[in-house]
C-alpha cells in the first residue's frame, strides 16, 4: 500500500477532483469529458450512476470532521485514529483504485525486510526506492505541481481537468464495481452442511483485520508459522476493498499455513463486500476449500461457529439464522462464536442491534460461552459481559493509535504495548493462540514480535 492512500486529506482531495473530472461536460454539452478524452465511460446513465455513488461517498465523509471537532464520537466509525480506512464503500474502492494506478505508475511499495518494530502499512516505505514516493501530483498529467501565482479558481479548474487520463480510466473501471452488485450468497441445503471436525487437543491461531500484505501482516504471519497451529482463522478485512487482486496480493500471498481443507478458515467482512464480495467468495473460499462463509468447527467438548456479518452489514442473513439455531438442537458443546463485527464495544460508538437480536435467544438460554470478533483495530479482552467471554481481535496489521477514552464496557486487558520508533501509529499488532483441550481453552495473545502480552483460560 502506498502511503498517500492512507492520507485522508489527500484521498478526499483527489476524490473530489476525479468526480468533477468525470462529470465535466464536453464542449458540445452532450457527453461527459471522460468520453471526450477517449475513456471507456459507457452510457451517460451508467456514468451518472457511478458519479452519484462516488459523490455520496465523498459527501458522507464531510460532516464527520464537525462531529470530531465537537469532541463527539462518530457512530460506527473507528475507535482510534489510524491510517485512513473509513467504513465507506465508495472511499474504499477509490483507495483500491489509487493503489492499483500507483503500482503501475511508480511501482509497488517494497516493505523493509524483517524488522521487529514494523509500523504497518506506512512504515518507512521502500527500503531502496527506485523512484520517489508517490504524491498527489502523481495523479495529474505530467506529474507537475500546480503553477505558482494562479488564482484559487484557476488552480482548481486546471487541476481537476488536468488529471492523468490513465488515472481517470483506472478510477472509472474500478468505480464500475458499484454497478455489479453483490456476489450471490452461498447458503446451506441441509442444517448439517458446513460442519468440520476439530481435533480433541488442538491449537488454533486467530487473527483479524490482517489483509494488508504489509510489514506488520508479514511479521504476524511469521510468528504464527513458528507455532505451527492445527488451524488458522481470519476474522475478515482485506484492504481496501477486498478485490480479487488485493485478495491475491495482500492476503493469500502471505497467509500462514495450514491451507488444507478444513484447516484454514476466513470470515467475510465489510471491506470484502465493498467490491461485491467476489474476491472473497470466488478466490479465498476456493483456495481454502471452504464451502461457504459460515461454518462449524467442533469436537465433543468445544465448538467454534464462524458467521458472516459482512454480506448484510453488521447482521446475519436469514439463512444463517436458521442454520445457527439448528446447530444447538441436541448438541451440548461449549460454543464460541466468531464474527467480523462486534456485539459490543468498550471504545467505539457502535450499533449492534440487528446482530444481537439474531442471537438473543441463545444469549438468554446461556448457550453461547464466548465470542471473538475483529472490525475495531484493537486487541481488547473483556470482563464477562452479557453472560459471555468476549474478545476483540482486530489489530492484525492496520496502523492505529491507542485509545484515549475510558472504556464504556468493563475491560480485563487491552494491548497498549507501543511499537518503538512509531509515534504516529504506535499500536502493536496481535493474534491469539488457542490451545484446546477437554476441559479448557488456554489463550495467549501474542504480538508481531512474539511477545505474549496476556494469557487467560476459558473453562
Amino acid at each position: 500500500m502506498h502511503k498517500i492512500t492512507g492520507d485522508r486529506d489527500q484521498v478526499l482531495k483527489l476524490m473530489k477532483d476525479t468526480i468533477q473530472r468525470l462529470g465535466e461536460k464536453a464542449p458540445n454539452g452532450k457527453k461527459g469529458r471522460a468520453r471526450a478524452a477517449g475513456l471507456r465511460a459507457g452510457p451517460p446513465k451508467e456514468r451518472d450512476e457511478v458519479i452519484d455513488v462516488l459523490k455520496r461517498g465523498y459527501d458522507n465523509e464531510q460532516p464527520k470532521n464537525v462531529v470530531r471537532m465537537a469532541g463527539l464520537r462518530v457512530p460506527n466509525e473507528r475507535a482510534v485514529d489510524g491510517w485512513y480506512a473509513p467504513r465507506n464503500r465508495a472511499v474504499a474502492v477509490f483507495q483500491s483504485a489509487m493503489d492499483e494506478y500507483l503500482d503501475k505508475k511508480v511501482g509497488k511499495v517494497v516493505e523493509p525486510a524483517k524488522k521487529k518494530s514494523a509500523r504497518g502499512l506506512s512504515i518507512g516505505g521502500p527500503s531502496k526506492p527506485a523512484k520517489p514516493a508517490a504524491t498527489i501530483n502523481t495523479f495529474y498529467e505530467g506529474g507537475k505541481p500546480r503553477k505558482p501565482g494562479q488564482t484559487r479558481v484557476a488552480r482548481i479548474a486546471e487541476q481537476f481537468s488536468n488529471l492523468d487520463p490513465r488515472w481517470v480510466e483506472v478510477a472509472w473501471e474500478k468505480a464500475k464495481l458499484f454497478l455489479k452488485g453483490k456476489r450471490k450468497f452461498i447458503a446451506h441445503k441441509s442444517v448439517t452442511d458446513f460442519r468440520f471436525d476439530l481435533k480433541e487437543d488442538a491449537t488454533i491461531a486467530i487473527v483479524g483485520d490482517w489483509g494488508g500484505g504489509n510489514a506488520a501482516a508479514q511479521a504476524v504471519a511469521d510468528q504464527i508459522r513458528k507455532l505451527k497451529p492445527d488451524y488458522t482463522i481470519h476474522l475478515g478485512d482485506v484492504y481496501y476493498a477486498g478485490t480479487p487482486k488485493e485478495v491475491k496480493e495482500r492476503f493469500l500471498k502471505f497467509w500462514p499455513p495450514p491451507s488444507a481443507a478444513g484447516k484454514s478458515f476466513a470470515l467475510n467482512s465489510n471491506h470484502e463486500m465493498y467490491s461485491g464480495g467476489y474476491g472473497y467468495f470466488d478466490t479465498i473460499l476456493k483456495e481454502f476449500k471452504q464451502p461457504a462463509s459460515y461454518f462449524s468447527l467442533a469436537n465433543k467438548d468445544w465448538r467454534f461457529i464462524g458467521l458472516d456479518t459482512g454480506y448484510v452489514e453488521h447482521d446475519l442473513t436469514p439463512e444463517q439464522v436458521t442454520w445457527l439455531m439448528a446447530q444447538f438442537k441436541g448438541n451440548n458443546q461449549r460454543t464460541i462464536l466468531l464474527t467480523h463485527h462486534q456485539l459490543f464495544s468498550a471504545y467505539e460508538k457502535t450499533d449492534a442491534t440487528n446482530l444481537k437480536s439474531r442471537v438473543q435467544p441463545l444469549l438468554d438460554a446461556g448457550q453461547i460461552y464466548g465470542w471473538i470478533w475483529g472490525h475495531e483495530h484493537l486487541c481488547v479482552v473483556y470482563k464477562k459481559q452479557l453472560g459471555i467471554e468476549a474478545t476483540c481481535l482486530g489489530n492484525g496489521c492496520f496502523p492505529y493509535g491507542l485509545p484515549k477514552t475510558k472504556p464504556q464496557v468493563p475491560v480485563a486487558w487491552f494491548n497498549n504495548r507501543a511499537q518503538q520508533g512509531d509515534k504516529e501509529y504506535p499500536g502493536i499488532h496481535t493474534f491469539a493462540l488457542l490451545k484446546v483441550s477437554k476441559d479448557k481453552i488456554d489463550i495467549q495473545y501474542i504480538d508481531q514480535d512474539g511477545f505474549v502480552g496476556y494469557q487467560q483460560t476459558w473453562k
